[in-house]
């Protein structure tokens, strides 16, 4: 059925939108784990909140035993961290840890040139200087010799992204960050549930930041949270959330440093707390279909897939399913292959964004504006840099494969078949 009807799809949302939408919200409604649609209910949720907007309690700031807490306590026991802070966003999570580790204006965070736009965002709301570093193409993710050559004096903080699900070489990174007398951090947004080095991802950085918001692994709208080992760490982070206000974590009404409303809702604490625990038999069900799918093709011609730091199915939490493509052995571009996904109704993507220094605010001089002490020539040559690995994955080598491809079984046997039609397409 799917077989007909994504194609179909497809061509009236190009040229009836209005329609499209109608119908994809009945088709969501009724028929969304036959089409693997997601975010999906994974627990209670509809209870949960419900049982919150029945109380007098919606918001984190006052009380004690509130669902934000025991969200807290229930997270950072599945990250195995001792500590989690829950706030707004996980771009919240970014600048409110660069901030509580000390970070000033005119300090300097290097990270992938081609994760989200949203670090350097978040990184320059923070006051600080993104540094962007180039990828290695095996795993897509930081290149660590790179990282290395981009080091300057005023370094503070190194960001390992775990991008989409896949773990990053934390081992690495982090000597790095310990040689270099570094913060590090995990973005680990992507990626709740994978395991790097044979722990979860996000405790082994000074924090690990994680978001529920879109494409996440577990969705509440919006919503993030931080987690920590560090005792002191966490109290300055729950103050910072409350506009640096330091009553409830230290007895005393002060402020001591620029802040932000950093917190979360408990009506999103209880919608994740209910995604959380349904999560687990979530990730194993599309770790199987991705199994399945990766055993399905092992030796097909022109492509293979890309599990970051490791090589195994069970570490990644797959956001999205990233590929490795060679045009020439596969017979089709990158952007032919593209576009007859597009076509037959198969959601999928770059494996990674464009490069954030090609965007115009960076690629031009509106960075100049928020950049306002450091090292700035250092900083427009960065911008204006090459980086020819991640140049390359974007441009040729690097495709994903969206996470509802493998959310029902319907949708796998439709990329099946797409497949297959690829092959006799491109003769290989």
């Amino acid at each position: 059925m799917l077989q007909r009807f994504l194609p179909l799809a497809v061509k009236i949302r190009k040229r009836h939108p209005g329609v499209f939408y109608f119908l994809a919200r009945i088709a969501k409604r009724f028929f969304g784990q036959t089409l693997g649609v997601f975010p999906r209910i994974l627990g209670n949720e509809v209870e949960a909140v419900t049982e919150i907007l029945r109380s007098s309690q919606w918001n984190m700031a006052y009380g004690r035993g509130l669902v934000h807490e025991r969200l807290e306590a229930e997270f950072s026991e599945f990250v195995g961290t001792k500590h989690a802070v829950a706030v707004g966003s996980g771009g919240m999570a970014l600048q409110m840890s660069l901030r509580a580790l000390g970070l000033k204006p005119g300090d300097e965070a290097i990270h992938q040139v081609d994760t989200c736009s949203a670090t350097a965002m978040a990184v320059m709301n923070a006051g600080v200087t993104p540094i962007f570093a180039d990828i290695s193409e095996q795993t897509f993710m930081l290149d660590c010799a790179d990282v290395q050559r981009r080091i300057g004096g005023q370094t503070k903080a190194l960001i390992a992204t775990h991008m989409w699900g896949n773990p990053e070489d934390v081992s690495k990174l982090r000597q790095i960050a310990h040689d270099n007398g570094l913060r590090f951090v995990e973005d680990t947004c992507l990626a709740l549930g994978a395991i790097a080095a044979g722990k979860p991802a996000g405790c082994w950085g000074d924090v690990g930041v994680f978001s529920f918001g879109c494409l996440k692994p577990i969705q509440t709208g919006e919503g993030g949270m931080i987690v920590t080992n560090d005792e002191a760490l966490a109290k300055e982070l729950r103050s910072l959330r409350h506009w640096g206000d330091r009553t409830i974590e230290f007895g005393v009404r002060d402020v001591t440093q620029l802040a932000w409303n950093g917190r979360m809702s408990e009506i999103l604490a209880g919608i994740a707390r209910e995604q959380l625990r349904g999560y687990p038999g979530h990730l194993e069900e599309l770790r199987a279909r991705v199994a399945d799918f990766r055993s399905a093709y092992a030796d097909c011609p022109g492509f293979s897939m890309v599990l970051g730091a490791t090589d195994s199915v069970p570490s990644s939490a797959f956001t999205q399913v990233v590929l490795r493509l060679e045009e020439s052995a596969f017979g089709l571009s990158k952007r032919e292959l593209m576009d007859f996904l597009g076509q037959s109704g198969v959601p999928h993507w770059h494996a990674n964004f464009e490069l954030i220094n090609t965007l115009s605010f960076f690629r031009g001089d509106a960075w100049r504006d928020w950049i306002l002490r450091g090292d700035i020539d250092r900083v427009a040559a960065n911008n204006s840099g090459s980086f020819p690995a991640a140049e390359r994955v974007y441009a040729q080598s690097g495709l994903g494969l969206s996470k509802s491809n493998f959310l029902s079984d319907g949708n796998r046997r439709h990329l099946d078949t797409v497949i297959q039609s690829l092959s006799r397409k491109s003769g290989s």
